[in-house]
């Protein structure tokens, strides 16, 4: 019983975690339906340059089934004829774990994938996902970039609240799940409500921008991740449910189990009015 308890107390809190970021959700579509009246400017921001250190592999182009789009602050997102994600080909190495409290930079080959509910999610070319498993992006590698990979992509995965976001938590906390699949349950039943496009509103949910990473090893990591404010989005707006100029941070512990990494916790942070250095900017 006490287990039990504590796997629906885990699964609230992995549930509640999104809570701040959906409110930012909200308040972003409702600063895009109402935001553009004062100033032309707030039309789609071009995509960012791309990095010229950055080799392009031979695939590097979008398939046939998929468009580029951008992201409500201007970052360049491949827009996948999917609901949990399309893994890339593995070119490079994955990144180091860090000695001490060092910055961990982008993995390389970092892409933006906008998928089906509208939720954006993160893929590399480096410390992956690499491979599909019932409709559950997997082979996230046992790196720190592999660990904030899948942090970020719970947290948009979370955006949704459905399918792809029970079958993620099914795969990467299967304990938990197994112990309260009435919760999982639910969860679908919200996905299901809302035909699997809760976010296509916001014409693209925002993936986080910046990582800082805790104690992160080979066996356990923890990471925060920040998301861009309301305001570098859509400008200055007038909303009151949250600050437009704060960002909102999430931290994900990890644990690495057999070949994957699989999620401890998930809270969110008090949001931040700046970033200062200790973050490190992935896009």
């Amino acid at each position: 019983m006490d287990s039990q308890r504590q796997s629906k107390l885990t699964l609230g809190v992995v549930v509640a975690a999104t809570a701040v970021v959906v409110a930012l959700v909200i308040a972003l579509i409702v600063a895009l339906a109402s935001g553009g009246d004062d100033s032309d400017d707030t039309a789609a921001a071009p995509p960012p340059p791309s990095s010229p250190s950055e080799p392009a592999p031979s695939d590097s182009q979008p398939r046939g089934d998929e468009t580029t789009d951008v992201d409500p602050t201007g970052r360049q997102v491949t827009v996948v004829d999917s609901i949990g994600g399309t893994p890339r080909e593995q070119t490079g190495a994955p990144g180091q774990f860090p000695e001490g409290q060092e910055m961990v930079g982008a993995p390389e080959g970092l892409e933006l994938q906008r998928v089906q509910s509208g939720a954006t999610l993160m893929v590399s070319r480096s410390d992956g996902p690499d491979s599909v498993d019932d409709g559950v992006m997997t082979g996230y590698a046992r790196s720190p970039g592999g660990a904030a990979l899948m942090a970020a992509n719970y947290q948009g995965l979370g955006m949704e609240m459905g399918g792809a976001y029970a079958d993620f938590l099914t795969h990467f906390m299967p304990d938990q799940v197994a112990e309260d699949p009435e919760f999982i349950d639910e969860i679908r039943s919200r996905g299901a409500a809302a035909n699997g496009r809760a976010l296509t509103a916001a014409e693209g949910y925002q993936a986080p921008r910046w990582f800082k990473f805790g104690q992160c090893d080979e066996n356990f990591c923890t990471v925060e991740a920040a998301m861009p404010s309301v305001a570098e989005a859509v400008g200055e707006v007038n909303i009151t449910d949250v600050d437009p100029n704060e960002h909102p941070v999430l931290r994900v512990s990890l644990r690495w189990v057999g070949d994957q990494w699989e999620i401890i916790s998930g809270r969110t942070l008090p949001p931040i009015s700046s970033i200062d250095g200790s973050w490190s900017t992935w896009n």
